[in-house]
């Protein structure tokens, strides 16, 4: 079944995607936001005014009461302004307020917040943040591939279709991009573009037709016992793959660094919210700071793509005079992306990675290890100068 689905993604010649051969297919910010901010922007490039929106909007009020759709409180779409990491001031999660909106509209006094998950991890109290923003004017829309509901960290006690709306890039995303292509059939460009966003979303939602679903569900049906052994091993299998990525990185930094100077840790399960490989230095309290990678577990800061950094939760003096490359929070205090060669993140929770992850005796393989590796031997080089320098410094304020 699967190969046939194959064939005729071949004969339609959908294999050919401009996201995924420029590598940019599972960016939440650069490609979706960016793309679905643009087509439901009224002064978007696309020149159609309101009419993508409207369609929008005409999908998500199936999901909602009647008192509360879109299409009566943004009754004038004209006007309303698009933007994409909008902040909605300082994130207190205490407070359960603030932080960055992946896609916000906003028309006279109401607003609506669209948080766009693709792979990234839900972070702490965040659908609570943004539904308490702009109370009794606002809308939170929680975006994922296939209607995921939030972790209870990010929600709470707020329920979803009650308090927040839950959509999916697999059903209502495809729904309204469909309904966009009829309003574009003459215009080349825009149709192509749009046509180009649904083959990717129909590959990273493994979207079928509605004969080829029926066909696997009736398949799946005749072989209950076959199909339930494979979801049930689905998730320790990708465990496997991760604990063997962080064992092959740090056997690999070992036979690199020096061990009188450094030691090697493994930090949480890969299987935790934020997974870690600690680089000791031994010359220091590991309690003070030390060097770390994280995260292996595919979620976390950074919206779970990899970095390396010096962990500093006792906000050490030796430190102090250090300048940052990149501040994360207030303990990862110096960090630096870990990256493709071609530029893209590094995050063990995508599907591309995971099945770089499977083939351990591929070449793929080996190019994302040498790159995690190299990239952190990189930083611990560079902080070792200024750690030296700056102990140096400690030294000679206490002999003075």
């Amino acid at each position: 079944m699967v190969k046939h689905h194959q064939e005729l993604i071949e004969i339609k010649g959908e294999h050919f995607n401009l996201f995924s051969i420029l590598k940019i297919e599972s960016r939440e910010n650069k490609t979706h936001s960016a793309f679905i901010s643009e087509l439901l922007n009224p002064k978007g490039c696309h020149l159609q005014g309101s009419k993508f929106l409207e369609l929008f909007f005409q999908v998500v009020d199936k999901e909602v009461s009647e008192e509360n759709r879109l299409q009566e409180l943004f009754s004038n779409s004209a006007k309303t302004q698009v933007f994409t990491e909008f902040g909605i001031g300082r994130r207190n999660d205490l407070e359960k307020k603030g932080g960055r909106v992946d896609i916000y509209l906003k028309n006279r006094n109401y607003t609506l917040c669209i948080e766009n998950k693709i792979y990234a991890a839900d972070q702490h109290t965040q659908i609570e943040r943004y539904c308490n923003h702009n109370s009794g004017r606002n809308t939170v829309i929680y975006l994922t591939l296939k209607g995921d509901e939030p972790s209870k960290g990010s929600c709470g006690s707020l329920e979803a279709g009650k308090d927040f709306i839950l959509l999916s890039y697999k059903k209502h995303i495809i729904e309204w991009l469909n309904l966009c292509l009829k309003e574009v059939p003459n215009i080349p460009s825009i149709r192509e573009s749009i046509n180009q966003y649904i083959l990717l979303v129909k590959k990273l939602t493994h979207n079928l037709n509605m004969k080829q679903e029926q066909e696997l569900r009736d398949t799946m049906a005749r072989y209950l016992e076959e199909a339930s052994f494979i979801a049930g091993n689905y998730d320790s299998m990708i465990t496997d793959f991760k604990n063997k990525f962080r064992n092959d990185v740090k056997k690999a930094l070992e036979n690199h660094l020096d061990t009188n100077n450094y030691s090697l840790e493994k930090g949480s399960a890969v299987t935790a919210n934020i997974s870690q490989l600690w680089i000791i230095i031994n010359s220091v309290d590991k309690e003070e700071f030390k060097f770390g990678i994280e995260s292996f577990s595919g979620s976390g800061h950074n919206n779970g793509d990899m970095f390396i950094g010096l962990f500093d939760k006792v906000a050490s003096p030796v430190l102090k005079d250090i300048p940052s490359e990149n501040e994360k929070n207030q303990w990862w205090r110096f960090t630096r992306q870990l990256r493709t060669e071609d530029g893209n993140p590094i995050n063990l929770h995508h599907i591309y990675t995971l099945k770089i992850l499977a083939r351990p005796e591929s070449n793929e393989y080996q190019e994302l290890l040498n790159r995690v590796v190299k990239t952190s031997l990189e930083f611990i080089e560079r902080y070792e100068e200024l750690l030296n320098a700056s102990i140096i410094k400690k030294v000679e304020k206490v002999s003075s």
